[in-house]
C-alpha cells in the first residue's frame, strides 16, 4: 500500500478506535452503559455519596442512644400478700360499773397503776351498811348460843323435837341476814376483777353515783390481738398458726404475730371472715387502739422468674417490657403472677438471662438505640463490647492468619 493510501486509512482508524471506546465509557469523558456520561455519573455518585453520608450523620444527631438501666431477669422466691387495717386491741378491756347509789368515799388509784385482781379501786360511803353488818353479826351470835343450848337439851330430852328444828331455823335465817349484810356492804366497793392496768378513772371523791355507772376502765394487755376481715377467697388460703406481719404507726419495725383463729362462719353482711392474730408475748412498743397496718400471705412461689415492678409498661390490660438486644431494644408483652413490694413474677414472655429496661422507657420503642448506664454492674455488654471480647480474639486471630 502506498504512502498516499496508508495516510488515509490512519485517521480513520483513529477516528473508529476513539469512538469506539468512547461509546464504552472507557474514556474519562465516555458514555456508560446506560448512556449517561462518566463524568457526570461519578458527580453524581460523589454528590450521593456526600449526601448519604449527611443523612448518616442527621440520623445519628436525630435518634442518640437514650440512656437507660437495665435490669437481669433471674429466679427469686416472691410471694403475694394481702393488706388489712385494724387496731391493737386488750386482751380484756372492761368498764368497771358502781353496784349501788352512793357518794364516793376515796379513790385509791389513779390511771396507768397496775393492780391485782381484788384489789380495791374505790370506796362508796357505807356506815350505814357497816352498821347493819354489825347488828346482823351480833343476832347470828345470839341464835348460834341458843342452838348450842338446845342442841344439849335435846341430848338430854328436855326440848321437844320441834322446839329444836325451830330454833335451828331462826339460827340459818340470822346467818342468812347477816350474808345480805355483807353483801351490801361489799357493793360500796369497786374492786378489780383481775389483774390488769387502770386505764380511766371516770370518778373522783364526794362524786354521787348511780347503780350501773361506769367509774373505772381495766385492762389485760397480756397478750394483745388484732382482729381483721378479709373477703372469703382470701381467708381460705389462710390457716391457724401462720405467721403475720403487724406494722404499728408508732414503730419502725413491723411486729411478728400468728393467726390465732379463724372465724367459721362468712358474716352475711360484708362477705367476710374475722381472723384473730396473736401479738408475741414480749411486745412493748405497741399500745392498744393504736392503729396497724397488717400483712398477710396468701401465696408462695419459689424460684419464680421475676422482674422489677418498675419495669411494667402498662397500657389499660396491657402489660409489656423493653428487653435490651444488641443496643437496641425490643417492646414484648408479658403475662405476670404474683407480685410483691418490688417485684413481679413473669409468667409468659421472657427467659432467665433476658434484661430488661427498668427507667428510662418514657421515650422508648421497638429498634430504638440505647445506652445501658448500669451495665457493668448487672453484666450486660452492648454489641462493640460483645465484638471486642478477649474470648473471640483467638477465632480472630486464626482467620487473620489464613488470609495471609
Amino acid at each position: 500500500m502506498n504512502k498516499k493510501m496508508m495516510g488515509f486509512l490512519l485517521p480513520l482508524l483513529v477516528l473508529a478506535i476513539g469512538g469506539t471506546l468512547y461509546a464504552t465509557g472507557k474514556l474519562p469523558f465516555g458514555v456508560g452503559e446506560n448512556g449517561v456520561a462518566l463524568a457526570d455519573t461519578n458527580a453524581a455518585g460523589s454528590g450521593a455519596t456526600e449526601l448519604d453520608s449527611k443523612d448518616d450523620e442527621d440520623k445519628k444527631t436525630e435518634n442518640p442512644p437514650v440512656p437507660v438501666e437495665l435490669a437481669l431477669v433471674e429466679g427469686r422466691g416472691i410471694a403475694a400478700y394481702y393488706r388489712a387495717a385494724s387496731v391493737i386491741e386488750a386482751d380484756r378491756m372492761v368498764d368497771l360499773v358502781s353496784r349501788t347509789l352512793g357518794r364516793v368515799d376515796q379513790v385509791t388509784v389513779e390511771e396507768g397503776d397496775w393492780v391485782e385482781e381484788g384489789f380495791v379501786l374505790a370506796e362508796l360511803e357505807n356506815a350505814r351498811e357497816k352498821i347493819q353488818l354489825k347488828k346482823a353479826n351480833l343476832a347470828l351470835e345470839d341464835k348460834e348460843r341458843q342452838l348450842q343450848r338446845s342442841e344439849k337439851m335435846l341430848t338430854e330430852q328436855l326440848i321437844s323435837r320441834q322446839e329444836f328444828d325451830d330454833v335451828e331455823s331462826a339460827w340459818k335465817l340470822a346467818e342468812a341476814e347477816r350474808d345480805l349484810a355483807r353483801i351490801a356492804l361489799e357493793e360500796t366497793r369497786i374492786r378489780a376483777p383481775f389483774s390488769g392496768q387502770v386505764t380511766s378513772r371516770m370518778v373522783v371523791p364526794g362524786q354521787q353515783v348511780v347503780g350501773s355507772q361506769a367509774v373505772f376502765t381495766l385492762g389485760d394487755f397480756s397478750p394483745l390481738r388484732v382482729r381483721v376481715h378479709l373477703p372469703e377467697e382470701v381467708a381460705l388460703k389462710v390457716s391457724a398458726g401462720q405467721r403475720v406481719l403487724v406494722s404499728p404507726e408508732s414503730v419502725v419495725q413491723p411486729l411478728e404475730a400468728v393467726v390465732e383463729r379463724i372465724s367459721p362462719v362468712v358474716d352475711p353482711g360484708t362477705s367476710t371472715v374475722r381472723l384473730t392474730l396473736l401479738l408475741a408475748e414480749d411486745v412493748t412498743q405497741a399500745r392498744v387502739g393504736g392503729f396497724v397496718k397488717v400483712r398477710i400471705t396468701t401465696d408462695r412461689h419459689q424460684d419464680a422468674l421475676a422482674i422489677p415492678k418498675i419495669a411494667l409498661v402498662e397500657e389499660g390490660a396491657l402489660r409489656s417490657v423493653f428487653v435490651a438486644e444488641a443496643d437496641t431494644v425490643r417492646k414484648v408483652e408479658v403475662q405476670t403472677g404474683l407480685y410483691d413490694e418490688s417485684h413481679v413474677e413473669v409468667v409468659e414472655g421472657l427467659f432467665a438471662g433476658d434484661f430488661v429496661v427498668t427507667m428510662g422507657q418514657g421515650g422508648l420503642r421497638t429498634g430504638s438505640p440505647i445506652r445501658a448506664l448500669n451495665g457493668l454492674e448487672i453484666g450486660y455488654k452492648s454489641s462493640a463490647e460483645t465484638d471486642s471480647d478477649p474470648a473471640k480474639l483467638p477465632d480472630t486471630v486464626t482467620v487473620m492468619a489464613e488470609l495471609e
